[in-house]
């Protein structure tokens, strides 16, 4: 280990603000080593995307799930408001990475999109998990209809009031998904312009047609071997899987999430049909 090194290790532990700055240089210097980018929504799949890459090649990847200002800004403030990430190493490192994307380069991305309210449920047991691990008092195991209210509220923040693909991806790239129909019956497509070429990828399609898109699109040697992770459950019997199983949603919340732009955008009639029947339990 060089001088230099061993002398930045404690700093970087006494200082966030030499710890931000490290990391800053650290992602810099990695986006000049033709990295694979992940941008895309939390939630869809990008863990076992990522996995799959990195056995794959030995180029570096860098996953951002917010490139904007504002985008990172919130996240910042939740990680605060949870208590769960007093080193926000992870959003250090999209704020160099958007710096970096200005760059005069034609970058290659990754996108994946999942059921809107599938991501909800899965982010807020994460959330409730990741609080757990710090030893939070928190209601991991509480009623299914407190869940559900939870749910529903990061489902009008989240998905009713905003859209990422506008706020980031369109903001950060230029890229606009909704200008070109979206291929629902295969799952997959790329959108191009001057300085970006992104795969925009269904989760629910990651097992049949990713690795080959995906490895297509990074011109990887071979399909990647994805495996699917769950980093929300830890047992059969967690709180999540049982809110997956038994869990009902407000149909007034299912049916507006479903008419927004992303929803019928990415899904079928008949596949938020069938979203719809399952998060309410066939209720109207």
């Amino acid at each position: 280990m060089s001088a230099i090194r061993s002398l930045g290790r404690p700093l970087r532990r006494s200082s966030s603000i030499v710890d931000r700055t490290m990391t800053r240089r650290e992602t810099a210097r990695t986006m000049t080593q033709d990295p694979i980018i992940i941008f895309s929504m939390g939630k869809t799949g990008t863990s076992a995307l990522t996995h799959a890459i990195v056995s794959a090649t030995d180029r570096p990847v860098l996953k951002a799930h917010a490139l904007s200002a504002d985008g990172i800004a919130r996240r910042l403030e939740k990680a605060q408001r949870l208590s769960v990430n007093r080193r926000p190493r992870h959003l250090w490192q999209c704020e160099q990475i958007a710096q970096s994307l200005c760059s005069p380069k034609r970058w290659r991305l990754l996108s994946a999109v999942r059921d809107p309210i599938a991501m909800a449920t899965s982010d807020h047991f994460y959330g409730l998990s990741r609080q757990v691990a710090t030893g939070q008092p928190v209601w991991m195991a509480g009623d299914l209809d407190d869940h559900a209210r939870a749910i529903e509220d990061n489902l009008r923040t989240n998905f009713i009031e905003r859209d990422w693909f506008r706020e980031e991806l369109l903001s950060e790239t230029g890229i606009n998904v909704y200008e070109t129909p979206f291929p629902t019956e295969v799952g997959v497509t790329t959108l191009r312009n001057a300085n970006f070429c992104a795969l925009i990828l269904r989760a629910e399609n990651i097992t049949d047609v990713g690795a080959h898109a995906v490895a297509d699109h990074f011109e990887l040697a071979h399909p990647l071997n994805i495996t699917r992770q769950n980093r929300t459950a830890s047992s059969v019997d967690s709180p999540y899987d049982d809110f997956r199983q038994h869990g009902e949603l407000d149909p007034r919340v299912v049916q507006e999430v479903y008419q927004t732009p992303m929803a019928r955008h990415f899904y079928s009639g008949e596949e938020l049909s069938a979203f719809t029947s399952r998060w309410t339990g066939g209720r109207t």
